[in-house]
């Protein structure tokens, strides 16, 4: 039940996030800034993300998790009526970060809380629900969120993120208290954050797996958040209620491969569906510019969303090769790299955007979904590399 619990207030919380996407980059753009500045109003909500990931997994270290989750729903909230308000491009981006701090410390924390619920035998299928409820959200988001705007106004979407959000906060007052992994630690053992953060980096395949983590949400808002709505807008002349049914289709498909390769990962392993996850998405990620019309960016852009699903056992991944006695600080670790991704993406295929406009139109090129199907490339062979926990106690098990 506590797991349902987290993945049903996940499911909102990126609803919410979903229902702005489709919106966002156009609603930017609307105060006469460029491709870069655009990205960079979605990359606000991960910069300050980021910057409190780590500090979010020591709070849930030492103070109970659940408050933490619920002052993380408030501040969404908050956020996204000042954004929907917003008279200014300034504006925008504070409520965007504002948004970001309340984002750090609810997944964080409760990422840790799954992560600490989850057992071994079954990580990967139970991380893979949770991540499959936060892309689910993706599913129905982006259309709802087009709608909402095409019935209304393009601030809508903002005012319906805040009431999504706030409907999940009930759920989490439900939740039982939390334990810490901290409690389980001798007084020298504890040692300082730094020290615990440095112990993290250094065990086992953790520092290998966090290109792959970078790249994943790289893409995430690189292209998915940002080339795709602005090259669907701006280069075949869609509005934001089709825009949102390209990204529901990605959404969708995504969700329908996560929760089955999560299942399959606890008993082949986490790697190799991780490496085919980025290879195949790279090569599919090619194929998105030279989308001619709706309904050939519906097509790839579903493709895209299969394969983009074979992440699923990431969580589960970092988990596995995470000291288990520094969970906290692991799944601090996680998110910050997620979110070094999260805000990069935006901004350098972005700015890439600008420097490579296909001309004389001025229109979105292919060279940013290029430069991203070789990061993706580079991540995947660099996990050859890693070690699979999972993998290896099932062959053992079937040694036995």
């Amino acid at each position: 039940m506590t797991v349902l619990n987290l993945s049903v207030v996940t499911f909102l919380v990126m609803l919410g996030l979903s229902i702005v996407a489709p919106v966002l980059p156009t609603y930017a753009e609307n105060f006469g800034v460029s491709y870069a500045l655009v990205g960079f109003v979605i990359s606000a909500f991960a910069l300050t993300r980021m910057l409190l990931d780590i500090p979010a997994g020591f709070l849930s270290r030492s103070h109970d998790k659940k408050g933490i989750m619920i002052l993380g729903l408030i501040l969404i909230v908050i956020s996204s009526v000042v954004a929907g308000m917003a008279a200014d491009y300034i504006t925008l981006v504070i409520a965007r970060m504002i948004e970001g701090a309340g984002s750090a410390l609810y997944v964080t924390t409760a990422t840790v809380f799954l992560a600490q619920i989850a057992g071994t035998a079954r990580r990967g299928r139970l991380m893979s629900i949770y991540s499959g409820m936060l892309l689910l959200g993706s599913v129905f988001g982006p259309s709802f969120g087009g709608l909402v705007a095409t019935i209304y106004d393009i601030r809508a979407p903002f005012f319906a993120y805040a009431i999504v959000v706030g409907i999940g906060v009930i759920p989490t007052l439900t939740l039982p208290r939390s334990y810490s992994s901290r409690t389980t630690l001798s007084v020298q053992e504890r040692g300082s954050s730094i020290g615990d953060i440095a112990s993290v980096l250094s065990y086992g395949s953790f520092a290998v797996m966090t290109l792959a983590t970078f790249t994943l949400f790289f893409i995430r808002t690189g292209v998915r958040s940002t080339l795709v709505p602005l090259f669907a807008a701006n280069n075949l002349g869609t509005d934001s209620s089709a825009i949102g049914m390209v990204l529901t289709f990605a959404g969708a498909t995504t969700a329908a491969t996560m929760v089955p390769i999560g299942d399959v990962s606890d008993r082949i392993g986490r790697r190799n569906p991780l490496i085919l996850c980025l290879l195949l998405t790279a090569i599919v990620t090619l194929s998105i510019p030279f989308a001619t019309d709706l309904l050939q960016l519906s097509v790839v852009m579903a493709i895209y969303g299969a394969t983009v699903g074979l992440s699923g056992p990431i969580a589960a991944y970092v988990t596995d090769v995470s000291p288990p006695d520094k969970i906290e600080v692991s799944m601090g670790l996680f998110r910050m790299i997620s979110d070094v991704g999260f805000v990069s993406g935006p901004i350098l295929l972005g700015y890439i955007a600008d420097q490579t406009p296909v001309m004389p139109s001025g229109l979105i090129g292919p060279v940013p979904f290029a430069v991203a199907s070789v990061i993706m490339i580079v991540a995947g062979l660099s996990l050859l590399k890693a070690q699979d926990p999972a993998r290896k106690r099932n062959l053992q098990s079937i040694s036995v």
